[in-house]
């Protein structure tokens, strides 16, 4: 008996992860052009297996609404996102870089600001949810906050749980205010 549920749980958790695909123009921040300026900030959000991370892309959402540049991805893309931020940066485009990832997001989010302070880029802020892998972040990075679940959350809860203290760190940060002055958005 408590292998058929192993089997339906495991069923049940490919067909969310299939259902939770994005559509093919996702991805990429409805932000306004003129705040990818010169120097500017980025957020980058890295969704777990099968994107199957609630709520998380619809936070990134609201992040490019108010005026922060965000690129919301899978977690297997982390070596792109990376390189592209590295050229970004060298080239002067991008000043701020903030990763926020839930579960392989979240040890990807890790890795990609591993890779990142390996080509000499600070990164502003790593935000990892209930990561699988390790979430020691390396020294290149000013600021990581890790959320474990507590109490009544799970692995997916997570995210809904600690939303508001995920925005708060998001805006918070020092490259998120410039941006925020620049568009004219409020604090």
């Amino acid at each position: 008996m408590s292998s058929w549920r192993v089997v339906t749980t495991g069923l049940a958790l490919v067909l969310c992860a299939i259902l939770a695909l994005p559509d093919p123009g996702y991805g990429r921040s409805r932000a306004r052009t003129g705040s990818q300026s010169r120097g500017g900030s980025h957020l980058y959000v890295l969704l777990g297996l099968g994107n199957n991370s609630p709520g998380l892309s619809e936070f990134g959402s609201r992040m490019a609404q108010r005026g922060i540049p965000t690129t919301v991805r899978n977690y297997g893309d982390w070596p792109a996102l990376a390189q592209e931020a590295i050229q970004q940066y060298k080239d002067g485009r991008l000043r701020s870089i903030m990763i926020v990832g839930h579960s392989l997001g979240g040890g990807a989010a890790v890795e990609m600001a591993a890779e990142l302070g390996q080509a000499g880029v600070p990164v502003q802020l790593v935000v990892t949810l209930d990561p699988v892998g390790g979430s020691q972040v390396s020294s290149n990075v000013r600021r990581s906050v890790n959320f474990r679940p507590t109490g009544g959350e799970d692995h997916f809860s997570v995210i809904a749980a600690h939303e508001m203290d995920l925005s708060n760190y998001v805006l918070g940060s020092r490259g998120a205010r410039a941006v925020m002055r620049r568009s004219g958005a409020a604090p």
